[in-house]
């Protein structure tokens, strides 16, 4: 008499464990691995006032590319259906997307967080400002047209003491001794460091996930090790930077050399990517 079918399924082969847990141990991995990956982005985004409904947005217009290129090698036109059951979207929102298509912008979106919708608010709304929509100075306090008040229309359950603060940290406002409120900046300044680490980070990203198939893809594996290199002198770091390059061109070059020489009958190829990155060491304070 042979085994039940359940009990085959939940005893799975001998020695072997059931593919529902080998399959939820790799969503439990990649889950992992992406909340390092957003980890990281969200310390950039967060630390320049970037908010998560902009990057929300952002993320849905990417799941669609990235589900309209699913059937774009076999030449077929894929449904807003597909798209919906790919991406996790309502037909609705990629309805939305793909009536937008590439006529969409950064300007459609919303503000990248509430800090600017209440700037926005502050520079058109007459309780708010001027009639040439420059923003009047408030008083953090009262009934009508005051920042309170602002920031109650247009930043949700915000406190105003607490975007204050945010305010003030991304160095928006200016607050005086009179408990007044000024607007002395419209925009968010990204900082320099972010600028260079996202345009780091993103040829890797695209290298590790275009260009390839995935179900022939081999093992890609990744070594990171940092080194602080103490100097005396900017000049001494410099020349440590060109030395750097200078090995990295020659590492390169080895590299090259030991590849097949004929690579036209080649049956196998590895693929490696090298990167050098240096942060110029904050200046230590000098003592009297």
């Amino acid at each position: 008499m042979g085994i039940p079918v359940v009990q085959r399924i939940r005893n799975g082969t001998k020695g072997q464990k059931p593919a529902h847990e080998n399959e939820s141990r790799s969503s439990e991995a990649l889950d992992t691995n992406l909340r390092l990956i957003l980890d990281s982005l969200a310390q950039l985004l967060v630390a320049n006032g970037y908010g998560f409904a902009r990057f929300g947005k952002l993320a849905k217009i990417s799941f669609v590319n990235a589900a309209k290129s699913i059937d774009k090698e076999k030449g077929e036109r894929i449904s807003k259906a597909r798209i919906a059951a790919l991406t996790g979207l309502t037909r609705t929102e990629v309805s939305q997307l793909l009536r937008r298509g590439k006529q969409i912008s950064f300007h459609d979106i919303d503000p990248a967080n509430r800090t600017l919708r209440v700037v926005q608010g502050w520079l058109t709304d007459s309780k708010f400002a001027n009639p040439n929509n420059s923003p009047r100075r408030l008083q953090f306090k009262g009934v009508n047209s005051s920042f309170s008040h602002l920031v109650k229309k247009y930043s949700g359950d915000i406190p105003a003491r607490a975007m204050l603060a945010e305010m003030k940290r991304l160095r928006i406002v200016r607050h005086d001794a009179q408990d007044g409120v000024l607007l002395i900046r419209t925009n968010l300044g990204v900082s320099r460091r972010t600028m260079l680490a996202m345009r780091a980070i993103s040829p890797w990203v695209e290298m590790l996930t275009t260009g390839h198939d995935a179900n022939r893809m081999g093992e890609v594996t990744s070594k990171i090790k940092q080194v602080n290199l103490p100097f005396n002198s900017l000049p001494q770091l410099l020349a440590a930077v060109r030395e750097l390059e200078h090995r990295r061109i020659a590492f390169v070059n080895g590299l090259e050399q030991l590849g097949d020489e004929t690579p036209a009958n080649r049956k196998h190829s590895l693929k490696i990517s090298i990167a050098v990155a240096a942060e110029k060491a904050a200046q230590r304070p000098r003592h009297r």
